[in-house]
């Protein structure tokens, strides 16, 4: 009897004792890195200080234009800062599959990773571009709050740079190098 008197309390305190704790909510650095894949669709893990978001698509004659020197920008950063910063190709707004994405990735030859057409929605990657008009090619860049540091759009058309968040990138990274202790 005092057993199972015993069991029935514990059973009680388990069951109104326990307290479920609130996550966070990610944002938005967290739900990009949680969605990237590689072009064979395998999960890539992503653990940079800084995300460049790439937003391109295979019928713009621009992001054709730019695939070589995006790709030499690529490997000089990757040597120059490692993981401190990874490219991630979100394609465009009105891409509708995978195979839009995988069209520019093929085109271009690029190494970096993607996020998926399934996993858009809930990356919030598109969302990340506000509601004006985003010129492509663009990049966004990010830190490990989510803020969004520096785009290549402005106000306006005519306020639009291509590399301003490179630019920016290589003066952040340069601050973060400047203050190391060797």
């Amino acid at each position: 009897m005092k057993r199972m008197l015993t069991v029935i309390l514990l059973g009680l305190l388990l069951l109104f004792g326990c307290k479920t704790i609130p996550s966070e909510p990610m944002n938005s650095y967290e739900k990009i890195v949680k969605s990237v894949h590689d072009r064979q669709g395998d999960p890539v893990v992503v653990n940079a200080d800084y995300l460049l978001i790439y937003y391109a698509a295979d019928w713009c004659p621009y992001c054709v234009e730019y695939a070589e020197e995006l790709k030499e920008q690529y490997s000089l950063y990757k040597r120059m800062y490692g993981d401190n910063l990874e490219i991630i190709f979100a394609g465009h707004v009105n891409d509708q599959s995978d195979e839009n994405l995988h069209a520019f990735l093929d085109q271009g030859s690029y190494s970096f990773p993607y996020i998926p057409y399934s996993l858009r929605e809930s990356s919030g990657v598109m969302e990340l571009l506000g509601e004006h008009r985003f010129y492509i090619p663009g990049f966004l860049l990010l830190d490990r709050e989510g803020i969004i540091l520096s785009s290549s759009n402005g106000a306006t058309k005519d306020e639009y740079l291509r590399d301003r968040p490179l630019y920016d990138l290589q003066t952040l990274l340069s601050i973060d190098c400047a203050v190391c202790t060797q």
